[in-house]
């Protein structure tokens, strides 16, 4: 009797020890999937910040260098194609709007001032990203 029981308190602490090693394991590829939706996400934003300048720059009748625009814009682009790939569905159509407005109006001047151009845009992502992040976002959003 002491033997079975002795077999299956050690079965028992094997399957609750390898429970809790999956679990331990899907936590942390959860937390690398986090970080790297987040980097992805973060040069997204860089490569918008890029295409804006020069959006700025055309909506104020400034003369774009067009090479410039083409390695802009496609970098942009590169970074759309990296959150397609990473990022759940709502976050990937916000990235995709969000890049059409924003390659729009760099390659024509934008109807009112860019910074109001692209607000819809430009919350609808934040909005979104919030959400694949699972953070809260502020209230001065």
């Amino acid at each position: 009797l002491g033997a079975t029981i002795g077999v299956i308190t050690t079965l028992l602490g094997e399957r609750w020890r390898a429970r809790t090693t999956v679990l331990q394991e899907r936590r942390q590829a959860d937390a690398r999937l986090r970080d790297e939706r987040k980097s992805a996400l973060l040069r997204f934003l860089a490569a918008i910040r890029e295409v804006e300048l020069l959006a700025e720059k055309r909506h104020d009748g400034g003369e774009l260098n067009e090479a410039e625009l083409r390695d802009r814009t496609s970098n942009l682009w590169l970074c759309k194609f990296e959150i397609d790939i990473l990022c759940t569905q709502p976050v990937r159509e916000a990235v995709a709007d969000f890049t059409h407005v924003i390659t729009g109006a760099a390659r024509e001047p934008s109807p009112v001032p860019t910074h109001r151009y692209f607000a819809d845009a430009r919350i609808a992502f934040l909005v979104a990203a919030h959400g694949e992040l699972d953070i809260t976002p502020s209230l001065t959003m």
